[in-house]
């Protein structure tokens, strides 16, 4: 088994570093010089993108972090024809809940409605996903699409005196969130067990307002200076990145994987996941 991850950031690093643990080799593609000119970890290589096809050559199984471009993904346009003549039998495409759209606060599941196409940012994804399940249909690679909330750890949020000036707040709009190494376990576990096509949410128990999530990190940091602003009334201010996460409001369920994996989280909730990350920062 020889992992692949084409677009090599912040969660790629945590999921390379659970499966290199493990004694699997691990190749990492970017052109983010902060990676390449770091010394190559135990198992895990890191290549520049210009070597995108050496590293399909040599992988069983790929991970696609890239970001979606319009009607598809930016690495299947270009690299289709050097997979599908690959020795690749598994793909985990990395997707976001964005896809399911605003449920009105309700719970969604991998059977839900995806209703993200009124959001153009999620739009790009769901045309991403459809054209990853087709091509590996029609060549006979597993596919599984993973779905991911929001993340933190390390670095996330980055905890500095902005972070708490003027804080966008909607009343009982909620967001779901997981932790990276969380994130990375069970990315480790589907890689290990995919021998057939499915639907993956990434999530941890209990998803939770801006408000509720930034309100943790005041007090375990003991901030004095913040303030929260109302986002109806300021998101014309806002940038239209941002805007995109206010625009649906759902609980997104991890009950699936959980079962399925019979996992225990490291972090159950934003609640111990925030306490060990401001802790360690």
């Amino acid at each position: 088994m020889i992992v692949s991850c084409l677009g090599y950031g912040y969660t790629s690093v945590y999921l390379l570093k659970e499966i290199a643990a493990n004694g699997i080799k691990c190749v990492g593609v970017t052109n983010n010089k902060k990676y390449l000119e770091k010394p190559n970890l135990d198992n895990i290589l890191i290549l520049p993108r210009r070597m995108t096809v050496d590293a399909i050559k040599q992988s069983t199984h790929l991970v696609i972090t890239a970001p979606p471009y319009k009607n598809s993904c930016p690495i299947l346009d270009q690299y289709r024809n050097q997979i599908k003549d690959s020795n690749i039998r598994s793909i985990v495409y990395i997707s976001t809940t964005g896809v399911y759209g605003d449920h009105k606060g309700k719970w969604v599941n991998e059977k839900s409605l995806i209703k993200g196409n009124k959001n153009i940012y999620n739009k790009y994804r769901i045309n991403a996903e459809n054209a990853w399940l087709s091509f590996c249909k029609n060549v006979f690679i597993t596919i599984n699409i993973v779905r991911l909330g929001g993340i933190y750890g390390p670095g996330r949020p980055k905890i500095e005196k902005r972070l708490f000036k003027n804080i966008l707040n909607k009343k009982n709009h909620y967001f779901s969130r997981v932790h990276v190494l969380d994130m990375a376990r069970l990315i480790a576990k589907i890689l290990y067990n995919s021998n057939r096509n499915n639907f993956w949410n990434i999530v941890d128990e209990l998803p939770t307002t801006r408000e509720e999530f930034m309100n943790r990190i005041i007090k375990l940091k003991n901030i004095k200076n913040f303030n929260f602003i109302n986002y109806e009334e300021n998101k014309e201010d806002a940038p239209v990145l941002k805007r995109k996460f206010w625009e649906s409001n759902k609980k997104v369920s991890n009950r699936k994987i959980k079962k399925e994996f019979e996992y225990s989280y490291i972090f159950p909730t934003y609640f111990s996941g925030l306490k060990y990350t401001v802790k360690n920062s």
